[in-house]
């Protein structure tokens, strides 16, 4: 597809554009198209003598890049993901002189992330087309209206169930201005060089008067009009589809995992120049991860499955699946691992690159025994367990802080043929914030910790949380804050508590699935959403793994319990395990569930299912850009409510006392409230009771996403828990969700002595419930970019500290696209001011 965007796709643009050259400008042709697929006309490898007419088109303005790179699943991206793909569109405009587009659009999706409207207007994108897929049941949106985000910034939207718009408003439109969005199908390219005469002959003989332009265009004209009265729509519009990157389990648990890596390689390397430590660049190498990681998200998954296979079911499955797949079969899967591919080269570009910057660190600390240094990449001070190759120690028992303090305790695990202690693990307090502190071997032993196992009870036991396991039943019976007193766990909900529920879907499911989210009259689309052409006579069934085998362990630093067993059926039999550990260092209890199962073509979820016991539930997500209450944040019909996809962590708490759970899914993001949400739709929907089911894969859809899983390999999803007795944004699910989904990060040395200082903050914020998204080189011009966004919805004034050694003299701000907004602000005694709106990004360049 990429080929014939670099060749006959542009070839038919460029040659609409001659036949229509002699035409007066306002009636040429011009096709506007997004950044991603422009860069890639543009690209290196094209042809000269096409290139030039590109390049001298766009010059023109007939050839016009909007300001988004493609349409996503943008709940699935990360914040500074989103940004960094705006700098395609921007970087296309300043190489060729034009002003920065005013506009995005993106079409299909149905549904998208509240932090639309926030990244937008903080660009300086003043309109937004939304485009829907025509077959999906309308939110009940205004034709155009205010979107307001979760920080109050208002975005001019034009909604249409469709790719384009219609060639006419409504007959009550009260505004001079309309915008004709002339959009072929999925694709297709533009249309052909008749079309604008025959549209413009369609409003000559209607008299009204029409010119052939950009949204940028319509966007100026329309917002000189009285848009006052214009509806305001604040709603956060769940992705109705967003449960197709579940059916890549594996690719997506990676990147949950190493999007974090990319800021934190770029921040740390960039800290290090501050500091005075020589560092290789590596801008091209985060510019292209962030490029890869929002093609990740973006919407175009693989292969349309209904154009190439037609899937067995049953035996008939098995026995195709034993006898090896058929080559269209093989194809469909070579397009997922493409898609899967994007995130894997993230991992390529930024994960040695990020090790080598911490083991670079190490090195230059100034003292001259082998130590190890713990780098911490989120802006305030944190504790956390660390998991290092400790080899080049000396033999020790424990770790002591070179600035001095109590020794850390040390488990070593699993010794080896040669190695006693090849991998050890410890947990480290007060790490600076996006600083380092540095340990050095010690023979001390602290004292043991409070944990303790009981094997006839089977129970486990931290000094914060005390656990009882029932294996003949596969569950968790009993999760008990020692603190408070509070059982965690109902016990009488449909499913236990931390169990891997497996769900296969019958017609019936699906039907009734369709009935409620697409129009009827779509039939044939029918196939595409859902395995409709399975056995008619098919019915739901489900499993709960029993009768397990239970094994308890106690270390140096936590307790576990493992329960491991199978799952005979129905379908294809499963070997599950289910482990709790409780640390001693830190008040959380952290759950992994894997599963290890052939791949299946019938209708199949899996869940950790986590039924809570509390009255009263409210629930509180951390979606990307900002914290959503379900029950008042989702106000538009149609959206979804069954299965969100979470980009921190989830709080369930009771209404009355504020008490309640707080929970990080590290490794599957999708999460259904009340009851498992997959072939689940409302028109509104809210939970009424207080359990979370994390949905760790499904095969759902068919067409683009992956229709069977896996290869029978091992997978497993991490879950972290933790309680409260009175709930807040920040201390209750920012900040506990953001340091489990950021781990500390760990190199040891032996080196020679440096000059660095055995512990040293890097930048710091005066208050907690913000994130520091960017810290490196300007992709948008010269010096230093650095962009804080609030979290927690706490507006005001903070301060920021930039690290030792800085020479920064002043800080201009900008927009997210790097466009100055305001004078340069004096950088005094490395403190920069910053008042911030909840849920609003600022962005400065730093000279």
């Amino acid at each position: 597809m990429v080929h014939e965007y670099r060749t006959e796709m542009v070839d038919r643009v460029l040659e609409a554009i001659e036949k229509n050259s002699k035409q007066s400008k306002e009636n040429q042709f011009v096709w506007t198209v997004s950044g991603w697929p422009m860069k890639q006309m543009l690209w290196e490898g094209q042809a000269p003598e096409r290139k030039q007419k590109i390049e001298q088109a766009i010059r023109d303005g007939n050839l016009v890049v909007h300001a988004y790179p493609f349409t996503t699943h943008t709940e699935t991206a990360e914040m500074e993901d989103l940004v960094r793909g705006l700098n395609i569109s921007s970087t296309i405009a300043r190489k060729f002189g034009q002003p920065l587009s005013i506009s995005a659009k993106m079409s299909d999706v149905p549904g998208q992330s509240w932090i639309t409207p926030t990244l937008f207007s903080q660009a300086g994108i003043k309109f937004y087309h939304m485009g829907g897929p025509v077959v999906n049941m309308e939110h009940g949106l205004p034709l155009m209206f205010w979107w307001e985000g979760p920080d109050g910034s208002r975005l001019l939207t034009l909604y249409n169930n469709g790719y384009g718009s219609s060639p006419l408003p409504p007959k009550d439109w009260p505004y001079k201005t309309w915008v004709y969005i002339n959009m072929t199908g999925d694709n297709q390219g533009p249309p052909g060089p008749e079309t604008v005469s025959k549209d413009l002959a369609f409003y000559r003989d209607k008299g009204i008067t029409a010119t052939v332009g950009s949204m940028d265009d319509f966007a100026k004209l329309i917002l000189k009009e009285d848009l006052n009265q214009l509806p305001v729509v604040r709603s956060d519009i769940g992705d109705v589809w967003i449960h197709g990157p579940m059916s890549q389990p594996a690719a997506t648990k990676l990147a949950q995992t190493i999007r974090p890596q990319i800021g934190g390689a770029d921040q740390l390397n960039t800290l290090e120049k501050c500091w005075g430590i020589y560092t290789p660049d590596i801008r091209e190498k985060i510019s292209e991860a962030y490029e890869k990681s929002m093609l990740y998200s973006e919407h175009t998954w693989g292969l349309a499955n209904q154009h190439y296979v037609k899937l067995p079911f049953g035996p008939d499955w098995d026995a195709l699946w034993a006898q090896g797949l058929p080559p269209q079969f093989r194809l469909m899967e070579k397009s997922w691992r493409d898609q899967a591919d994007n995130i894997n080269a993230v991992q390529q570009l930024v994960q040695e690159s990020y090790a080598d910057a911490i083991a670079t660190l190490a090195d230059n600390i100034s003292i001259k025994e082998p130590r190890v240094v713990v780098y911490n990449p989120l802006p305030w001070k944190r504790d956390g367990e660390v998991v290092m190759d400790t080899r080049i120690l000396p033999a020790f028992k424990s770790l002591k802080p070179a600035d001095g303090g109590e020794a850390v305790t040390v488990s070593h695990e699993y010794p080896a043929l040669e190695d006693a202690a090849p991998v050890s693990r410890f947990f480290v307090k007060d790490i600076p914030p996006m600083g380092y502190r540095t340990y050095v071997a010690s023979q001390e032993l602290p004292a043991a910790p409070e944990l303790d196992v009981d094997e006839k009870s089977s129970t486990i036991e931290s000094p914060w949380f005390k656990a009882v396991l029932d294996a003949r039943q596969g569950r968790i019976i009993s999760l008990t804050d020692k603190r408070s007193g509070r059982e965690l766990v109902d016990q009488n909900a449909p499913q236990g508590f931390g169990q891997y529920l497996y769900e296969r879907f019958g017609y019936k499911d699906l039907a009734d699935w369709l009935a409620k989210s697409l129009y009827p009259q779509y039939t044939g689309h029918r196939v595409c959403f859902v395995a409709y052409d399975m056995p008619k006579d098919s019915l739901y069934r489900s499993a709960l793994p029993e009768n397990m085998t239970l094994t308890l362990k106690k270390s140096a630093i936590d307790v576990s319990a493992v329960m491991t067993g199978t799952i005979p059926g129905p379908g294809q039999p499963q070997r599950i395990s289910i482990r709790l550990t409780l640390p001693a260092g830190a008040p959380v209890a952290d759950l992994e569930v894997s599963w290890q199962k052939q791949p299946d073509g019938w209708p199949e979820a899996g869940w950790i299912c986590l039924p809570f016991r509390l009255d009263d539930p409210q629930f509180r997500l951390g979606r990307l850009g900002g914290i959503v209450d379900p029950a008042k944040d989702l106000t538009v019909d149609n959206s979804n409510y069954h299965m969100f996809w979470i980009n921190s962590g989830v709080a369930v708490f009771n209404g009355a006392t504020g008490a309640g759970v707080g929970l990080c899914s590290e490794d599957s993001p999708v999460v259904s409230l009340g009851i498992p949400g997959e072939y689940q739709f409302d028109k509104r929907y809210q939970a009424d009771k207080p359990y979370v089911y994390i949905n760790l894969y499904n095969n759902h859809w068919r067409t683009n996403f992956a229709a069977w899983i896996g290869n029978g390999e091992r997978m497993s999803s991490r879950v972290r828990l933790w309680s409260y007795d009175t709930y807040t944004n920040e201390s209750s699910l920012y900040s506990p969700a953001m340091e489990t989904r950021v781990p500390l990060q760990v190199a040891r040395s032996r080196s020679n002595p440096g000059t660095f200082p055995v512990m040293q903050p890097g930048i710091s914020l005066s208050r907690r419930g913000v994130a520091l998204t960017a810290f490196g080189p300007n992709p948008d011009g010269a010096g230093t970019v650095l962009r804080v966004w609030e979290q927690t919805g706490t507006g005001g004034t903070f301060e920021i500290t930039l690290p030792a050694g800085s020479k920064f003299t002043r800080a201009t701000p900008v927009t997210l696209r790097g466009e100055k907004i305001a004078e340069p602000v004096k950088i005094v005694n490395s403190r920069i001011s910053v008042n911030l709106a909840a849920f609003r990004p600022a962005s400065y360049i730093l000279e």
